[in-house]
């Protein structure tokens, strides 16, 4: 069981270096990422490493808050982006002189 310990320790360290160089593609939910995985990463190994009881007691109950934390926040800005995503997708672009859609066909009819 201590190998799996420790597996998980550098599971989490290849995870936030990973999430170092996608900074340009994700932005910000990158170095959100990074820290979190650096936080899991060092919880892990006080766990494996230090045999601090991190994941019992009052411990285990930051631990909870801070994934509930993490996870209402990835959540929102998960929401958030889809939400500017849809109003990306249903804003209307300017179509040209000629054309013959619902848009253009209510504009053409006003004057």
């Amino acid at each position: 069981m201590p190998f799996l310990s420790s597996l998980y320790v550098f599971l989490w360290v290849a995870l936030a270096i990973l999430c170092c160089f996608t900074v340009k593609k994700l932005g910000v939910v990158s170095y959100l990422l990074t820290v979190f995985f650096i936080f899991m990463a060092l919880w892990y190994g006080l766990n494996t490493f230090g045999n601090l009881p991190v994941f019992e007691g009052v411990w285990g109950n930051v631990f909870r808050g801070v994934l509930i934390v993490f996870f209402v926040v990835i959540v929102f800005i998960w929401y958030r982006g889809r939400k500017m995503q849809r109003n990306a997708q249903n804003k209307v672009l300017p179509h040209a002189e000629d054309c013959h859609c619902e848009h253009c066909e209510d504009k053409h009819e006003e004057p």
